[in-house]
């Protein structure tokens, strides 16, 4: 097997990959079962961006009643979204060994028709809430959004009124995020939406109830959905890492009745659980253009373990737990090679993390294992 972090000729891994998806289908449980996780990247995903004249790495980037004139760059204008959408249509091709993104989407969205209701879960994490105001910390930006938007509507004949993109906890931006998407007839739901809510389907918490409790339903678009694609972004966290699993405490009610200790209990495993979450979604899409070792409410940094200051990479993978073991490691290298720059708190974080290993173990949603690697296929792809 080529090493983790080498890239591997394209034609050969789509025979790999073809052979490999059907098994896919398997449990991720099941005994002889794999889980692939991918990483897309290239040099050209972002153009580069002062880091050092950005800092401090969180402040306001529009302008204000106090402050009228644009003080800093944002980041997400950076991206260079052609480039984005190459590399996704890539990562789609060669995680499924479909020969176009049209018939990898066909594969990983069982049946597939027109009329079905596709719901792409954003994390919207660090959104101000006030329209005056927007920051760079890092929050799901529209170059990726747009790509799979372009790719779902124009390639596989999805109805821009059936998809929504989603934060039911948190708040679109009128203007980085609604005013950027490229096609105007999606729905958008988020905090400001009424009646958002299914209480017909909430979470079941097994080993560590939540206290205080609170309503931990899911959204109505989750429910609703014939089909979820979970956008995630790659951010250390409390729990270790702001990846597929924890992205969607932004489909829930009370997700900060969830925080304390969150990494160690069964809050992140017993949510995806969940019926629409465990049986609807159909892919976990990390945006990793740019990236955040620091914490999670903070702009992106620059990075020493990959090539570039940004990470400049998309991950793919049908099972979430693989795909957070592989960034929680890739969060671990960074970390030891950023030495004394890494605060102690957020190494406690990512060592201390055993939510992973409880969502394999007790609800089977998908392969948790140390390296090397022996049932996560991680391979490394380059634009």
């Amino acid at each position: 097997m080529a090493s983790p972090n080498t890239p591997i000729e394209r034609r050969g891994f789509s025979r790999f990959a073809s052979a490999a998806f059907a098994s896919a289908t398997l449990p991720a449980w099941s005994a002889g079962s794999t889980a692939r996780v991918l990483r897309v990247h290239s040099p050209q995903a972002t153009r580069p961006w002062d880091y050092a004249a950005n800092a401090p790495w969180d402040h306001t980037v529009e302008m204000t009643p106090d402050q009228p004139g644009k003080i800093k760059e944002r980041y997400f204008d950076y991206i260079n979204a052609e480039t984005v959408a190459q590399m996704l249509d890539l990562g789609l091709r060669q995680l499924t060994g479909a020969p176009n993104a049209t018939a990898a989407w066909k594969l990983l969205l069982p049946d597939f028709a027109p009329t079905h209701k596709i719901t792409l879960k954003l994390n919207m994490n660090n959104a101000s809430f006030n329209e005056a105001i927007t920051t760079n910390r890092m929050d799901q930006s529209m170059p990726l959004v747009n790509a799979v938007l372009a790719s779902l509507i124009d390639g596989l004949g999805a109805r821009p009124a059936h998809i929504t993109l989603l934060d039911a906890s948190r708040w679109f931006h009128p203007v980085i995020m609604k005013a950027r998407c490229r096609f105007p007839g999606v729905r958008w739901v988020d905090s400001k939406s009424p009646d958002r809510w299914d209480p017909s389907e909430a979470v079941a918490f097994t080993r560590d109830p939540p206290l205080p409790g609170g309503n931990f339903w899911m959204p109505r678009d989750y429910t609703g959905a014939d089909h979820i694609l979970n956008f995630c972004l790659m951010k250390s966290h409390g729990c270790g890492v702001t990846g597929a699993m924890k992205s969607h405490f932004g489909s829930i009610p009370s997700p900060k009745m969830l925080h304390e200790g969150m990494g160690t209990k069964s809050y992140i495993a017993d949510l995806c659980a969940t019926p629409s979450i465990r049986n609807k979604v159909r892919l976990n899409l990390v945006d990793a253009t740019f990236a955040n070792w620091f914490g999670p409410v903070w702009a992106p940094r620059p990075w020493k373990s990959f090539p570039q200051p940004s990470p400049n990479s998309l991950f793919l993978s049908r099972d979430p737990v693989a795909l957070d073991t592989v960034m929680l490691d890739h969060l671990r290298d960074e970390l030891k090679l950023q030495g004394p720059n890494a605060p102690a708190h957020v190494l406690d974080w990512v060592h201390g993390s055993t939510f992973l290993e409880y969502a394999m173990n007790h609800h089977g949603l998908g392969i948790h294992e140390a390296r090397p690697y022996r049932r996560i296929d991680y391979r490394v792809l380059a634009l």
